[in-house]
């Protein structure tokens, strides 16, 4: 086996099945699915809503695509689903900054954005 990973890469004789032969497979495997979620959910944090949406878009496709794959009648949306609770904790967590550096905002009007967005976290996050 070749000391460095260039060299298994770099090597164009070899085939897929002989790199991962010798180099495994990663232990943890996610679905396309989920790397898009996860991009998606990092651009609409950052503010990159154009990048989001298109993100979305594939999400859809994907989602549509494992219906039609997997022979189902009914689509059950989990990652858009899940986009879209990402995107109300998001919104929420902008309007609890805003509130927070609102002056003519009481406490209690703080807190009651406080709880929206933790309400939001929590629906995400146990989704």
């Amino acid at each position: 086996m070749p000391d460095s990973t260039e060299a298994v890469i770099d090597s164009p004789a070899r085939g897929v099945e002989d790199i991962a032969s010798e180099t495994g497979t990663p232990t943890h495997n996610r679905r396309l699915s989920d790397k898009v979620l996860a991009a998606f959910n990092h651009a609409y944090a950052v503010g990159q809503i154009d990048v989001a949406a298109n993100l979305r878009e594939i999400l859809a496709k994907l989602e549509r695509d494992r219906v039609i794959a997997h022979s189902q009648r009914k689509a059950n949306p989990v990652a858009l689903s899940h986009a879209d609770l990402w995107v109300n904790f998001v919104e929420a967590r902008n309007d609890y900054r805003e509130a927070c550096d609102d002056e003519a905002l009481d406490s209690e009007a703080v807190a009651r954005v406080l709880d929206r967005m933790k309400e939001a976290y929590r629906s995400w996050s146990t989704f």
